[in-house]
């Protein structure tokens, strides 16, 4: 599994095929919601085997040393293989190399043990975001 920083358009398509996928095929976001407008001030991860694209995220930088991780979305076929885990700990290293301070993210519900076993902590309370139930959560960098 090769995990990394996208910097090219065949890099985009990757991310784009998992996001449709996940997002829109299987949680039934729309289009709209989906494709925000936002990914050109993002910085995109993408994880791919031989078989292609596997998991992506995407980081929207904020002011103040805040990275804010969105759209992290695993195939199914790859989904309790510990691929998320590497995936969000390639994004974090990452950020803490590029010198972000805290990480912030919007966790869907059900995944909220998960990005609590990489150290964030949930805010404030639950809230709706493309139909789905969602918490604010950080961690320090």
């Amino acid at each position: 599994m090769r995990i990394f920083r996208v910097a090219d358009a065949d890099g985009m398509v990757g991310c784009h095929l998992v996001r449709q996928t996940v997002f829109m095929g299987e949680q039934g976001v729309t289009a709209a919601e989906e494709w925000d407008g936002l990914d050109d001030q993002c910085l995109h991860f993408l994880a791919e085997d031989e078989a292609g694209p596997a998991g992506t995220a995407r980081v929207l930088p904020l002011t103040d040393g805040v990275a804010k991780i969105q759209r992290v979305a695993v195939l199914s076929s790859h989904r309790g293989t510990g691929l998320g885990m590497q995936l969000m700990q390639a994004v974090l290293e990452d950020l803490t190399a590029e010198g972000f301070k805290t990480a912030a993210l919007d966790g869907q519900i059900y995944a909220i043990p998960f990005y609590e076993r990489l150290g964030f902590a949930a805010e404030g309370p639950e809230f709706e975001d493309a139909g789905i139930m969602h918490r604010y959560m950080t961690r320090p960098l």
